[in-house]
């Protein structure tokens, strides 16, 4: 099997990170950003397994995240496997009821298959909305731009190896639920609207605590 370098672009984190990253508990005090989380992902193109941290830098409104993704192909892409690490900086504002979240995610990442390997590159900016509703639940909307940059060796029929070098840019739209079933405990899931070229729609769930 060839690599595909728009395939790769899935990268995961477009998703998993906006519908994950920026969660806690609210509280009188506001909303809490200190969280850590694990997560399963999953979408036409890969499965895998997330954990994602954020923390708030005192009460500044400063927001620092840190993201590992480990996944597997699908389907037409089984025998794909890699890995993903990045951070995210953001602020943090209110607006209305609830918290609006402006920041960018850098992403860096390993895909290997028995024909070739791949190297990745991602940047995003975008906006995370966030607000709760009722006593237990909380709503999280956002938009990322995200632009990838891969670097792909494949071995074609012949033997030779064919070097590929891709630039994309996609937008990525998300949603999410979560329940806190306690001040420190919560149950997510999350939603993210993605093009097929980037591996489709991602569903993702976690849980996670706050601190």
């Amino acid at each position: 099997m060839k690599i595909n370098p728009i395939l790769l672009l899935t990268l995961v984190a477009a998703s998993a990170s906006a519908a994950s990253s920026y969660s806690g508990y609210g509280l009188d005090e506001g909303l809490n950003y200190n969280r850590v989380g694990v997560g399963y992902l999953s979408n036409d193109a890969f499965k895998g397994l997330s954990v994602t941290g954020t923390a708030e830098l005192g009460k500044s409104g400063v927001l620092l995240s840190g993201t590992y993704s480990d996944v597997s192909g699908k389907g037409d892409f089984k025998g794909i496997s890699g890995r993903m690490t990045g951070f995210g900086l953001a602020y943090k504002f209110d607006i209305g009821p609830g918290d609006l979240a402006v920041g960018y995610n850098y992403l860096q990442g390993q895909f290997g298959a028995v024909d070739g390997v791949a190297v990745a590159e991602q940047k995003g900016f975008g906006l995370q909305y966030r607000q709760e509703i009722g006593a237990n639940f909380e709503l999280l909307a956002g938009y990322q731009r995200v632009r990838t940059n891969l670097g792909a060796l494949a071995v074609d029929d012949l033997g030779y190896i064919d070097g590929l070098l891709v630039t994309t840019s996609v937008n990525v739209f998300n949603v999410g639920l979560r329940y806190n079933v306690s001040s420190r405990f919560d149950i997510s899931l999350g939603y993210a609207f993605q093009a097929k070229e980037a591996g489709g729609d991602t569903l993702s769930a976690s849980v996670g605590i706050s601190f």
